[in-house]
C-alpha cells in the first residue's frame, strides 16, 4: 500500500532560473525571497483606536505619509492608499497574526485579508540594480526621488508591481502577482544582459 503524497510548497519562479545570471553579485543580483506572509488591512487612518491597535499587534507604527513603508528586521508595513496597507512578513506562515488582526479589526469599519499566495517577493541588488530597474520601470529611482523609506506601486516591463528600496547599496525588493511571476523574472534576466561578465 504506498503513501499518500505530502504537499509541497514550491517557489512561483521554479522555472526561472535567476542563478544564471553570468555577473558579479556586487554588479548584480537577482533573486526571489520565497515563501513569504502577505496581510493587505485597510481601516480609517483617522480611527486613532484601531491605528493604534494595528500598530501594537505588528510593532511598526502604521505610516500614514503617502508612498513610505516602515519596518524592521521581519516585517514591512507599507503604505498602498490613504485606507490601505500591506503587511510583509519574513516568516512563512503569519497565522497567528493574521488572527489577531482580524480580531482587532472586528470593532472597526476595517478589513484583513491575507493574500500570500497572490504575490512573489524578488530582491534586485548590486551597483547595476537601480540602471536594470529603470528600462522597464517609469519612475525616477535616483537616490534623490526614491530612498531608503520609500515605496510605489508601478510598472515594470508592463507588469504591476508594488516597489521598495531597503538600503542605499542599493537593494530593492519588488512585488508581483504570481501570475507575472515568470513574465517578469524572464525580462529581468534579459534585460541584464548588458551588465553581464
Amino acid at each position: 500500500m504506498s503513501s499518500a503524497p505530502v504537499a509541497q510548497t514550491i517557489s512561483a519562479l521554479v522555472e526561472v532560473n535567476l542563478d544564471q545570471l553570468a555577473t558579479s553579485p556586487d554588479v548584480l543580483l537577482i533573486k526571489e525571497l520565497p515563501f513569504m506572509s502577505h496581510i493587505n488591512l485597510r481601516g480609517s487612518s483617522d480611527n486613532t483606536a484601531y491605528m493604534d491597535k494595528m500598530a501594537s499587534l505588528i510593532g511598526l507604527d502604521m505610516p500614514t505619509l503617502a508612498n513610505t513603508y516602515v519596518a524592521n528586521e521581519l516585517r514591512t508595513l507599507m503604505w498602498l492608499g490613504p485606507n490601505e496597507w500591506l503587511l510583509v512578513d519574513e516568516q512563512p506562515s503569519a497565522a497567528q497574526l493574521l488572527a489577531l488582526l482580524r480580531d482587532a479589526s472586528n470593532a472597526s469599519f476595517a478589513s484583513v485579508h491575507e493574500v500570500t499566495g497572490a504575490n512573489v517577493v524578488l530582491e534586485i541588488s548590486g551597483s547595476k540594480a537601480q540602471a536594470l530597474l529603470a528600462k522597464g520601470c517609469p519612475m525616477d529611482l535616483h537616490d534623490r526621488e526614491f530612498g531608503v523609506g520609500d515605496c510605489a506601486q508601478t510598472l515594470l516591463a508592463k507588469s504591476g508591481i508594488i516597489l521598495w528600496k531597503t538600503d542605499d547599496a542599493p537593494v530593492f525588493r519588488v512585488i508581483v502577482r504570481r501570475s507575472f511571476a515568470d513574465y517578469v523574472g524572464l525580462w529581468l534576466l534579459d534585460a541584464a544582459r548588458e551588465f553581464t561578465d
